[in-house]
């Protein structure tokens, strides 16, 4: 995914009774509080897929691996977490997949983005807009 497409993104997180969409740069109160609601989110949270790393698209067998082993890692180390979609609204690049991970160890969790290859994740603060967290 190209810079442009990470800004341009809506990261839709999936909850029982419909979906929240988050913009970067964008604070939505009402999201917050359904996620808050939901998912019993006291901090932060984290949004990562594993899917198609280093932005070169992958075969949708290899990116349904990668996202059985973040699952994994997930019900081993973290607690609340839901299911999560990058979606590029111009269609330039594929949905991809992931997880919304609530109040998580941000360290662990940029060793997860570096262990599938990922260049970036969503990271959002309460009261605060969503932003990138570059992984270098």
């Amino acid at each position: 995914m190209k810079l442009p497409s990470y800004r341009r993104a809506r990261y839709r997180v999936m909850l029982e009774d419909g979906e929240v969409a988050l913009t970067l740069g964008h604070h939505d109160r009402e999201a917050e509080q359904r996620l808050r609601e939901t998912f019993d989110l006291q901090r932060h949270w984290v949004i990562l897929t594993p899917c198609n790393p280093r932005s070169v698209q992958s075969r949708e067998e290899l990116n349904n691996f990668y996202l059985d082993e973040l699952r994994l890692a997930l019900d081993r180390h973290s607690g609340a977490w839901g299911k999560a979609i990058n979606v590029d609204p111009w269609g330039e690049w594929p949905d991809e997949p992931g997880f919304f991970i609530v109040d998580p160890d941000i360290g662990w969790i940029m060793d997860l983005g570096h262990r599938f290859g990922q260049n970036a994740l969503v990271y959002g603060a309460l009261g605060q807009p969503p932003a990138l967290i570059w992984l270098p």
